[in-house]
């Protein structure tokens, strides 16, 4: 978007949360969206430890080979957004919108769409549901969660929309639950054997992480009366 032939220079508002990686901020400027800010540049990223045998297992998987993905949160979602799109499911009510990179008054933030029809006045997300009521035995909330992990499944989606973190808890206009991501940065390919390339068991891996994370969340009983 520009203004007398400059892009256009977007108001940042209220701080909203804060990630792992990034924080997020209403944009003055225009309601219906909300600004996502990188805490670290680009091959500036922190790299979690996972104890000194894994930490040890990783450094030896990168000398044969495997790279760690060093961009930005930024950067990660629009990849991930442009794997949505390619797939066919940028205009799905079940991921948040992504309008790219935009120029703020606190420097370049990713401008994403603003989610406001939350099923509860409290609870944001499914981890959020989860804190407060336990285990999710809820008929309804289950039967959004399997409608949600179909559309993954069906697409192959390996990216951060299969957090709870990142699964909001929403209405249509008609009173309807469903689940809507929140953010589709990808996953890092920890696969390193050339037959771990090949498009079929690569889409294997995804379809099992996505059946083990339905299993977790709706419980081994709900997973069996709802297979996905």
């Amino acid at each position: 978007m520009t203004v007398s032939g400059q892009e256009q220079i977007y108001q940042v508002g209220d701080f909203l949360r804060g990630g792992g990686f990034r924080d997020t901020y209403e944009c003055a400027s225009d309601p219906t969206k909300l600004l996502k800010f990188d805490r670290y540049g680009a091959g500036t990223r922190k790299i979690k430890s996972r104890g000194p045998v894994k930490d040890l297992f990783r450094k030896l998987r990168a000398k044969l080979g495997y790279k760690k993905q060093r961009l930005t949160g930024n950067q990660d979602e629009l990849l991930g957004w442009q794997h949505i799109q390619e797939v066919g499911l940028a205009g799905h009510h079940a991921f948040t919108r992504v309008h790219g990179m935009v120029e703020t008054n606190l420097g370049p933030a990713l401008m994403i769409e603003k989610i406001n029809n939350f099923a509860y006045s409290e609870i944001r997300s499914v981890r959020d549901y989860i804190k407060q009521h336990g285990r999710i035995q809820d008929a309804e909330l289950i039967r959004a969660l399997v409608e949600y992990f179909k559309i993954l499944r069906a697409h192959h989606v390996s990216c951060f929309a299969d957090r709870p973190e990142n699964m909001g808890i929403v209405v249509d206009t008609h009173g309807k639950t469903y689940i809507k991501c929140f953010d589709v940065k990808t996953y890092l390919d920890h696969q390193f054997l050339p037959i771990n390339k090949i498009e079929y068991f690569r889409k294997r891996r995804i379809q099992r992480r996505l059946d083990r994370h339905f299993s977790i969340l709706s419980g081994e009983n709900a997973a069996e009366g709802a297979r996905i």
